[in-house]
């Protein structure tokens, strides 16, 4: 074969393999990934910042109140959403149905003309999503419930002002349409900056995880009550035996309740200690690479993901991301380890 012609096969040939996607092209000017705004300031860790930061907000609402809970009993925000619907706030209210807790609210609420529905879940089914929104521009995502015991939590709410607020606004539009047949009023756009912060919902929740997990190249530190899903359980397997730092922060009951997860993890290079019983660990949260976050309505199993009804928050900022970093190294030094924990059970 002429020289001339060989040259032209091999071009041929490589250009063949391009385009098949055999040889990937490496990405000259790669995308930028979005990064949030989201300040320090917009974490609240615990009971105290928390509640003080839901009065601030339902205090300040102009002229809407959303609201959706897994339980919702405290007495001093049922009185304050009467006072705030009395003086012409449109106050919404969905509720998880079967919480017995629910339905002296929901009694309560409706005795005084609050607009309250219980969420149309089916048997089985929990509605475990956890937020407020004032004004259609200013949310709060929560990890605890509104009860006592919920607020009592080591547990965290993120506030959003950006468009994201939004977003949350026509989720709950959603679902009270699901719940109602009736749609709110929601604009189709919102003049709110854009913040790069991802909601989702139900099995959605648990593919933000699998994202944020094998995007990854440093590190993955989890504080969540359970880990039972086998996909998410070998995604963080998978990360480790790449060099990646995988630390798990857990409630103590899963020490008895799921010892063969436990034992699968730690036999994988995840280190994993538990958070002290008083108070309860809350929340359900992931710190990557100590630059973005997600914080998700419950723990982390088939069942959650599949039939119940969850939402999270994907938050890529490093600012607030280092916020919580700091928190987790302080709960990771006053956690223990399973034979500390398990001394610990044998106790009671």
């Amino acid at each position: 074969m002429p020289k001339r012609n060989f040259s032209i096969f091999i071009l041929l040939l490589i250009s063949l393999f391009f385009l098949s996607g055999c040889i990937k092209i490496p990405e000259l000017f790669p995308e930028e990934i979005p990064v949030s705004n989201l300040p320090a300031e917009a974490l609240f860790i615990d009971k105290e910042a928390i509640y003080n930061q839901t009065l601030t907000l339902i205090e300040s609402a102009q002229t809407s109140i959303y609201i959706e809970q897994a339980v919702f009993n405290d007495p001093y925000l049922i009185q304050l959403l009467i006072t705030k619907s009395r003086s012409g706030v449109d106050v919404r209210v969905l509720l998880d149905q079967w919480q017995k807790a629910n339905r002296i609210t929901l009694d309560t609420l409706k005795s005084q003309n609050v607009s309250v529905q219980f969420y149309p879940a089916q048997k089985g089914q929990i509605n475990h999503t956890k937020y407020l929104i004032v004004d259609q521009k200013r949310a709060l995502i929560y990890g605890p419930p509104w009860t006592e015991n919920g607020f009592l939590a080591h547990d965290l709410a993120v506030e959003l002002s950006g468009k994201s607020a939004w977003k949350a606004a026509t989720i709950f539009s959603k679902d009270w349409e699901f719940t109602t047949t009736f749609p709110l009023t929601v604009s189709k756009t919102s003049p709110l900056p854009e913040d790069y912060i991802i909601l989702a919902t139900n099995a959605n929740v648990k593919q933000q995880l699998l994202d944020r997990i094998s995007s990854s190249t440093k590190s993955i530190w989890i504080e969540t009550t359970e880990i039972t899903e086998p996909d998410l359980i070998q995604a963080l397997i998978e990360a480790a035996e790449e060099g990646r730092d995988i630390r798990l922060i857990l409630d103590q009951s899963v020490i008895t309740k799921t010892p063969v997860t436990l034992e699968t993890l730690s036999t994988n290079g995840i280190q994993i200690r538990f958070y002290p019983n008083q108070p309860p660990l809350g929340m359900n949260l992931a710190i990557v690479d100590n630059a973005s976050f997600i914080l998700s309505s419950s723990g982390w199993t088939r069942y959650s993901f599949v039939a119940n009804h969850e939402f999270s928050i994907t938050v890529p900022s490093p600012t607030a991301s280092n916020k919580l970093a700091e928190m987790f190294t302080q709960d990771w030094e006053k956690s223990i380890n399973k034979d500390a924990a398990d001394a610990e059970i044998n106790k009671q």
